[in-house]
C-alpha cells in the first residue's frame, strides 16, 4: 500500500515535470515564429530600402506599408511585430508574443529584440 502512495506521488511529479517541459517547448517554438516574423519585416524593409532612403521617404510612415511589414492577419492575436515610427539604418525591431501559461516574472518576458543594419545606398539605387 505504500508503494502504490509512492508510486502514485512519482508519477504524478513526472507528469507535471512532462506539461511543464510541453509548455517551454510550446513557448521556444513561439520564440522561433517571432524571430521568423522580424526577420521577415527586416526583408520586406530590405526590399523597399531604395525608396525609403531616396525616391520616396515618407513610405515608412505610409500606412499600408507599415501593415504590410507585421505579421499576417491569423497570426496577429498571437504575434506582434513593433517597428519604430520613422526609419534609421540601425534600429530595433521587437517582435511579442502571447503566452499566458508562461510567468513573465520567473520565465522571462515574451519578445524577441532584432537590431536591423541597413546600409546607406547610392541615389542612383533603382
Amino acid at each position: 500500500m505504500v508503494s502504490m502512495l509512492i508510486a502514485s506521488i512519482a508519477l504524478l511529479g513526472l507528469a507535471a515535470t512532462q506539461l511543464r517541459a510541453l509548455q517551454y517547448a510550446t513557448n521556444s517554438f513561439d520564440y522561433t515564429v517571432a524571430l521568423v516574423q522580424g526577420q521577415n519585416a527586416m526583408e520586406k524593409i530590405w526590399s523597399r530600402l531604395c525608396d525609403i532612403q531616396h525616391n520616396d521617404p515618407s513610405l515608412f510612415q505610409d500606412e499600408e506599408f507599415r501593415e504590410w511589414l507585421l505579421a499576417p492577419s491569423d497570426i496577429r492575436t498571437t504575434f506582434e511585430v513593433i517597428v519604430p515610427q520613422t526609419y534609421e539604418n540601425e534600429m530595433n525591431i521587437f517582435v511579442n508574443w502571447v503566452d499566458d501559461r508562461m510567468d513573465p516574472d520567473v520565465d522571462g518576458e515574451n519578445q524577441v529584440v532584432l537590431n536591423a543594419t541597413f546600409m546607406s545606398l547610392d541615389d542612383t539605387c533603382d
